[in-house]
């Protein structure tokens, strides 16, 4: 302390510390303004940075009228692919490492004269939004002033299928906080008439806001003039207005045309997916196999198929980044497929539940008081338990074309249609017979009962040979990205491709041969079903993991990747 006492005067902060003062100087320097606040303060005196006018040249001087949006304008002549806009916008709005709300990609010329032309893209605040529309939580708004999208945190359990519903690749999923976010065009910038990061930015002033006319942006969009090499511009009707004083080739190729790499599987949903369908397959089959007299066997496979059922619909908040919310999952339903799934599984579970209940209830009904058995009696007429089987597949065959329509709705090409129906709807038929056989097999071996199998074990077989032959036109395709998700398949995701198809072969096709050909009534018939079945489940797995990975997602132009 003695040293500090006969230190002399120094300079701290700009004045002078008399000796002992040294933890005065320190709290005055700490109330000193900021960098931030030194310009906040200038920003309220006018006194601006002589650039500031430039700034206010690229936004519009009056807020949309009626009829009208905010858009972002791209002069392509004057984008050098600097990505001084992607670094300003990671920086304003806090982002992660991997985060981008902003991306710079290229186009290439395949004929004639060779053209690279850069491109630097953002969330296009559509007109009819593909987040919003496809969000199960209603985490998303259009600003009816406005028409900007904007994501709202709060209402989002990370999902991520508006990641898949959006063509351009725009929303972003934050692992660290398990939700999706977005460009929101700086908005509370614009409200205060301030150019949004990525504008101020631009060294070129290639980016700039301006006022668009929806019903022409839809007129525009719906006739494709949007930008070459890009998603169907009519499926969200993009405002983001792209000009050149050239005239771009209509055949320029995204630098990335020819990459694809593995998408990320989605194992919950791998799972959710086939258990559900399954549960199906296996509660209508059991059922017309209870009608046909395998009734032991058949109340089985009716419930284990609904317990598989809740099982796979138990596992679907695990896809999720905030899994406690789940239960909203059903506020979007006038928009969302996924919505619409939730409710309709929601009212397959308990359908389902009293089908298996009648297979448990001759069991347990000698247990129960007199009354409560009349009453049974009288409430429950001899068509009542085929009526709950009918109801219970109808309710999950419903389930089924939503779970479908989610991934059509996206607009993919490997998930489009016919393409996705058959998948989903063909694993119920595999697996429904297949499993139904394991029951009636393992029943007849513990009753010590000879009987024969042979209609499930030929539809097992026809209904897998037929799928397998539908998968494998995959390769056959030469046009679209189609060719693209055969390449993975046959290249990076070759081992799964193998073992898909040994897989079924093995359990969908040779062993149901071997049961059908053997009859029912041993332990080693039985075995050998219900390790046929395992494998074609496994197979059915595999199968739906390559519909995840192989997938080519529909994107902007991007850049070249090594």
């Amino acid at each position: 302390m003695s040293a500090l006492t006969d230190a002399k005067p120094e300079a701290i902060g700009g004045g002078s510390l008399e000796t002992g003062d040294l933890i005065g100087a320190l709290l005055a320097e700490s109330r000193e303004l900021t960098a931030v606040e030194r310009f906040a303060k200038q920003h309220d005196a006018g006194d601006l940075p002589a650039q500031a006018k430039h700034y206010r040249d690229l936004v519009p001087l009056t807020k949309p009228g009626a009829g009208q949006q905010y858009a972002f304008e791209v002069d392509l002549d004057q984008c050098s692919g600097c990505k001084a806009c992607v670094s300003a916008c990671h920086s304003l709005n806090g982002l992660e490492p991997t985060e981008t709300w902003r991306s710079v990609g290229q186009l290439h010329g395949q004929n004639g004269l060779p053209i690279i032309q850069h491109v630097t893209t953002a969330c296009h605040h559509c007109v009819d939004p593909g987040c919003l529309n496809g969000c199960p939580t209603n985490a998303y708004e259009k600003d009816p002033e406005t028409g900007i999208v904007r994501h709202l945190d709060d209402q989002c359990f990370g999902c991520q299928y508006c990641t898949m519903t959006c063509p351009y690749e725009v929303p972003q999923y934050s692992e660290s906080k398990g939700i999706v976010r977005k460009c929101d065009m700086c908005h509370g910038r614009l409200a205060e008439g301030e150019a949004p990061a990525c504008v101020q930015a631009c060294p070129n002033q290639a980016i700039k806001i301006t006022v668009v006319d929806v019903a022409q942006t839809v007129s525009r969009t719906n006739a494709g003039a949007f930008l070459p090499a890009t998603p169907p511009s009519m499926l969200t009707n993009p405002t983001t207005v792209f000009k050149s004083s050239r005239s771009l080739p209509a055949d320029l190729l995204a630098a990335d045309a020819n990459f694809a790499k593995p998408q990320h599987a989605h194992l919950p949903l791998v799972l959710m997916l086939v258990l559900t369908q399954m549960s199906v397959g296996a509660v209508a089959f059991g059922a017309m196999a209870r009608w046909a007299g395998f009734n032991e066997g058949a109340g089985a496979a009716i419930v284990l198929g609904v317990l598989a059922g809740l099982g796979g619909l138990g596992l679907a908040p695990l896809h999720l980044g905030r899994p406690h919310l789940a239960f909203r999952s059903i506020l979007g339903w006038r928009h969302s497929w996924l919505s619409r799934e939730a409710i309709v599984f929601g009212v397959y579970a308990p359908m389902a539940m009293a089908a298996a209940a009648y297979v448990a209830l001759p069991y347990v009904e000698s247990y129960l008081p007199e009354l409560i058995q009349s009453l049974l009696g009288l409430a429950l007429p001899g068509f009542a338990r085929p009526a709950a089987e009918v109801l219970a597949v109808a309710a999950g065959a419903a389930g089924v074309f939503c779970s479908a329509m989610i991934y059509i709705f996206t607009g993919r090409e490997f998930w489009r249609g016919v393409r996705t129906f058959a998948r989903f709807f063909g694993s119920a038929v595999v697996l429904g017979p297949a499993f139904t056989l394991a029951c009636v097999a393992a029943a007849a071996a513990a009753t010590a009962q000879t009987s024969s199998a042979g209609v499930l074990a030929a539809a097992t077989v026809l209904a897998t040979v037929g799928k397998l032959a539908y998968e494998t036109r995959l390769f056959l395709n030469t046009s679209g990205s189609l060719p693209l998700t055969a390449r993975l398949m046959k290249r990076d995701l070759r081992p799964l491709t193998l073992a898909r198809v040994a897989l079924a072969v093995f359990g969908g096709v040779l062993t149901p041969m071997v049961v059908g050909v053997a009859g029912l009534g041993s332990w080693g018939v039985a075995a050998m079903a219900v390790v046929g079945f395992g494998g074609l489940l496994l197979g059915e797995f595999a199968e739906r993991a390559l519909y995840f990975s192989a997938v080519i997602p529909l994107k902007m132009p991007g850049g070249v990747k090594s």
